[in-house]
């Protein structure tokens, strides 16, 4: 669902600034898209995730992140929701904003939350957000699937979203050691394997998760993946 234009310009533009994995520069872009500078990447042709009851992820108790519950000023709409199915991708995003490297986390969360819920998803459509400092905080529990990936690619699909316009800057070393500290769990957890991780613009005509948020994931991606 789209957000009605008749609630004026000046809350368009609020909404588009915090909507995620936007530049904000299109009045008429309501979705966020970042145009590749050639183009982008052809789509992704999805795999056959594993075959596994849906339902099946057990809760998640652990301390690494800080809980929705220690930001969140709304509620999930539950009737607008769907159960996550089991876990074998993940897709990285970068937020696009600069500005987030300012003032509160919680705070630009919180926005992130609004603009979502203002396009008619249930909550904040990212499972994880990572602030430039490197805190990891929960965004829509990992229970749920996510609204990050573009519609059946959500399935089975954990969001994650750096904090900040990376197409402009580095990852810093807090935020970069905590993307990778993350993944490391995640694909232990889950046995998600290297060649199921995943930017943004893989699904998506998109810059994000930035230029050098893709170099990041590169990296992590020549790496071996942590296993117990």
């Amino acid at each position: 669902m789209r957000p009605r234009l008749s609630s004026g310009l000046l809350l368009l533009f609020a909404v588009l600034a915090v909507t995620g994995c936007v530049r904000g520069k299109n009045p008429d872009d309501l979705d966020g898209l970042m145009r590749p500078r050639n183009g982008g990447p052809p789509p992704v042709v999805p795999s056959q995730p594993p075959a596994k009851e849906v339902g099946s992820i057990p809760p998640d108790k652990a301390d690494w992140y800080v809980a929705r519950s220690g930001w969140a000023g709304q509620s999930i709409d539950q009737g607008n929701i769907e159960p996550m199915e089991p876990v074998y991708r993940i897709t990285v995003h970068h937020s696009g904003d600069a500005n987030d490297a300012l003032g509160d986390p919680r705070e630009h969360l919180r926005q992130f939350e609004r603009a979502h819920k203002m396009k008619g998803w249930a909550c904040i459509g990212y499972h994880f957000i990572i602030s430039r400092d490197g805190t990891v905080y929960e965004g829509r529990p990992i229970a749920y699937q996510g609204a990050h990936a573009v519609g059946d690619n959500n399935k089975g699909n954990i969001g994650i979203c750096l904090m900040g316009n990376l197409d402009n800057r580095p990852v810093p070393d807090a935020q970069k050691k905590a993307l990778f500290a993350v993944l490391d769990r995640l694909t232990r957890q889950y046995s998600v394997e290297k060649d199921e991780l995943f930017g943004h613009r893989h699904f998506k005509t998109t810059d994000c998760p930035g230029r050098y948020g893709l170099l990041a994931l590169e990296e992590y991606k020549n790496r071996p993946i942590a296993r117990k």
